[in-house]
Parts: structure tokens; C-alpha cells; sequence
């Protein structure tokens, strides 16, 4: 990412400043705030408001059946609507899900 602004201490002002043009500026900053609200890695998505692609591997969120204990775990949901992971399906009722970040790759 190029740098748009740099600091400045010179005794009287201290802050930031940049050579660019304001329009350049709103227009990096507008980009920032529509990746950030599009964003939803790492943001917990209610069960209720939405479902995940099917078969694509999710991190759920999901409340074991009789203890009410609350467990993380990596999903996927089916055709069926029916959670499987590597070890089946859970014991209990999945309340949230997030995508899963992109996995590593060694820069060339």
C-alpha cells in the first residue's frame, strides 16, 4: 500500500500532511470504509440472518444439545441444510458462522 500521508513535527505543527490532492484522499479513504463495511472476516454471522455457500468450510459457532456448552468448530453446511465436519455432525444447534481467512502463501 502506498502511503498517502506523512508525519510531521517541525516544532509549530505537528500531525500529518500530504502532497496529494483532497479528492485523491476521500476517494482512498471511501475505498477503506467500503472494504471495511464488506468485510466479514472475523464478524460472527447470526445462524437466523444468513447461511454460508454451501459445502465451503466455515468456522461455526454451536451450542451442544442438553449442556448448553458452546463449542467452535470448522463446518460445512449441505444440500440437505445439515452441518458435517471431519467428525460428522455436531450434537447440538449451530448459532453463528464467519469465513475463514485466506489461507497463506509464500510471496514470490
Amino acid at each position: 500500500m502506498e502511503r498517502l500521508t506523512h508525519k510531521r513535527e517541525n516544532g509549530i505543527k505537528r500531525g500529518y500532511w500530504s502532497p496529494n490532492k483532497k479528492q485523491e484522499l476521500v476517494d482512498r479513504l471511501a475505498m477503506y470504509e467500503d472494504r471495511e463495511e464488506n468485510d466479514e472476516f472475523g464478524k460472527w454471522i447470526p445462524y437466523n440472518d444468513r447461511l454460508p455457500e454451501l459445502n465451503i468450510p466455515v468456522l461455526t459457532q454451536w451450542g451442544v444439545y442438553y449442556s448448553g456448552e458452546i463449542r467452535i468448530e470448522i463446518l460445512y453446511l449441505n444440500e440437505l441444510g445439515r452441518w458435517y465436519g471431519d467428525s460428522g455432525e455436531p450434537n447440538g444447534k449451530v448459532i453463528a458462522w464467519t469465513p475463514l481467512p485466506d489461507p497463506y502463501r509464500e510471496e514470490q
